[in-house]
C-alpha cells in the first residue's frame, strides 16, 4: 500500500499489514504496542538527525522487519552519516533513561532496541556506522566483507542460544529469530549500506 502525503511517499508492505493484523488479534497487544512505539521513536531519532544535517527525506518504507527512511545520505560528510546512523539507538537509550522510573517496561524495551541496533551487524545501525568508518580507511568491497564476517560472528552464537532457549521453554523463539534475521541480512539486502 502506497500513500502520498504532501509530496512524501509512505510505502507500507504487505508483511507490515500482516504483522499489524497479528498484533490486533493476539493477546499481547500492549507489549507489541510498546515495541512499535519504541521503533517509531528510534526512527524519529534518525529523522531528526537527517533534518539537522539538512537532508531531504523522500519517503519511508515500512515492512514487518524494518522501517527504511529514503533520502540522499551520500550528500553528507562521513561523520554526519555516522551520527545519523547512530542517532536512532542513542534516542532509544535516552528514552530508557527518561522512562526507567516512570514506565520500566517501556524503558527496557527501548534499552533492548537501542543496544541491539548498536551491534556492528550488516543490517543494523551499528553495522552501517562501522561500514562508513571502514570505508574511509579502505575500499567498499573490503569494508563490506569485514562487516559481513562480523555479522556472522554475532549471529551464530545468537542462533545457537536461540535453539537452546527454544528447547528449554518450548515457545520462546526470539533469540533464534534474531540470529536468523542477522544472518539473513548478510545475503538478502543488496543495498544494505546505502
Amino acid at each position: 500500500m502506497r500513500l502520498r502525503i504532501k509530496g512524501f511517499d509512505i510505502n507500507i508492505r504487505f508483511s507490515a499489514i500482516l504483522l499489524a493484523s497479528f498484533i490486533v488479534i493476539s493477546n499481547y497487544m500492549t507489549g507489541y504496542l510498546l515495541c512499535f512505539i519504541s521503533v517509531i521513536i528510534h526512527e524519529l531519532g534518525h529523522l531528526a538527525a537527517m533534518r539537522a544535517f539538512g537532508l531531504c527525506i523522500e519517503g519511508i518504507s515500512v515492512s514487518a522487519f524494518d522501517i527504511r527512511i529514503i533520502g540522499r545520505r551520500s550528500l553528507v560528510p562521513v561523520v554526519a552519516d555516522v551520527v545519523i546512523s547512530l542517532s536512532g539507538p542513542v534516542t532509544n537509550l535516552l528514552v530508557f533513561v527518561i522512562f526507567l522510573f516512570i514506565n520500566p517496561d517501556f524503558a527496557y524495551i527501548n534499552l533492548f532496541i537501542g543496544l541491539f541496533n548498536i551491534l556492528p551487524a550488516s543490517s543494523l545501525d551499528g553495522g552501517q556506522a562501522l561500514y562508513l568508518i571502514l570505508l574511509s580507511l579502505t575500499d567498499a568491497n573490503r569494508a563490506s566483507v569485514v562487516i559481513d564476517v562480523i555479522t556472522v560472528i554475532i549471529s551464530v552464537p545468537l542462533f545457537a542460544a536461540g535453539i537452546y532457549v527454544l528447547l528449554q521453554t518450548r515457545y520462546n523463539f526470539s533469540l533464534l529469530f534474531i540470529g536468523l534475521y542477522l544472518f539473513a541480512g548478510v545475503f538478502i539486502r543488496k543495498d544494505k549500506y546505502l
